[in-house]
């Protein structure tokens, strides 16, 4: 897929002006990318616009904290407390509870693969990917963010956010739906969205070229949508039947795996785990 499809955080390097200090030190994790993984407090101070003194005191104190090491070069870099996170999510994560025994009941009907996909603003994730045919390569891998508008694991989130969330993008994103091909005004976006939500369910093609994603949401309420599993097959032995049939596969899929979802309680896990809030689009 090309590289313009991939969504890059919003805002990233914003100037300080209106905002608060707990918003920039967790701008500055943002800054740390795959294209810029080491940045120096004079990297920092020129890309924020803020005094020296105050960058050293938020660089500190995201090292006290593990988010930042030091490296080489007065360079910092990410630091172990994300994998003490991503564990933790691992293990606490309702969601990696319940789906990967239903990915597992899939795989040899799929014969392709699988993505279990969630978002927060205008960010999709991977964060489990199941495949079974070696000639698939997907570039929705776990952790890498793609943008809200593109993709059938997006798009089908998109579509079953509340009326006023989709307003909200409708009149800040208005360039990206365009481009995307989901409306040139609120009354085609709606309609687009409608029709995606009546259906169940989404196939496309626009990351991959080579293959296809049929897409359904979660819900981890009735009508708050919380993720979307993708099955995925090369296009090449995808025909329009085997589009429906995956189609109702996700559906059934999405209707038990939200079910349990929705029946779970954190008192039910024996590792504590965060609740459900209904992810803020801007």
């Amino acid at each position: 897929m090309a590289m313009d499809d991939e969504i890059s955080p919003p805002e990233r390097g914003r100037s300080a002006a209106g905002e608060t200090s707990i918003t920039r030190v967790l701008g500055i994790l943002d800054l740390f990318t795959p294209e810029a993984p080491v940045w120096t407090v004079d990297m920092l101070v020129d890309r924020l616009l803020l005094g020296r003194a105050t960058v050293y005191r938020y660089v500190r104190a995201l090292c006290d904290a593990g988010f930042l090491v030091p490296v080489a070069g007065a360079g910092y870099v990410l630091g172990p407390r994300f994998i003490e996170f991503d564990r933790s999510i691992r293990l606490a994560d309702p969601l990696l509870h319940i789906v990967p025994p239903v990915m597992a009941e899939l795989r040899d009907v799929v014969n392709g693969g699988q993505l279990l996909c969630a978002f927060y603003g205008l960010r999709v994730l991977t964060v489990l990917q199941d495949k079974t045919d070696p000639n698939i390569t997907m570039s929705m891998e776990r952790g890498r963010p793609f943008s809200l508008f593109r993709g059938s694991p997006s798009r089908v989130i998109l579509a079953n956010l509340p009326t006023y969330q989709l307003r909200n993008l409708a009149l800040n994103h208005s360039r990206d739906i365009a481009e995307a091909g989901l409306g040139q005004n609120w009354a085609e976006f709606r309609e687009a969205m409608r029709v995606i939500r009546r259906n169940g369910y989404l196939v496309a093609s626009d990351i991959d070229k080579a293959l296809v994603g049929i897409s359904a949401p979660i819900f981890h309420a009735p009508g708050a949508v919380a993720a979307s599993l993708c099955l995925v097959r090369m296009k090449e032995n995808v025909s329009a039947e085997d589009a429906v049939f995956l189609g109702r596969l996700a559906v059934e899929a999405c209707r038990r795996i939200s079910d349990e979802l929705q029946a779970f309680r954190p008192g039910d896990a024996d590792v504590g785990a965060p609740g459900f809030p209904i992810s803020r689009v801007r």
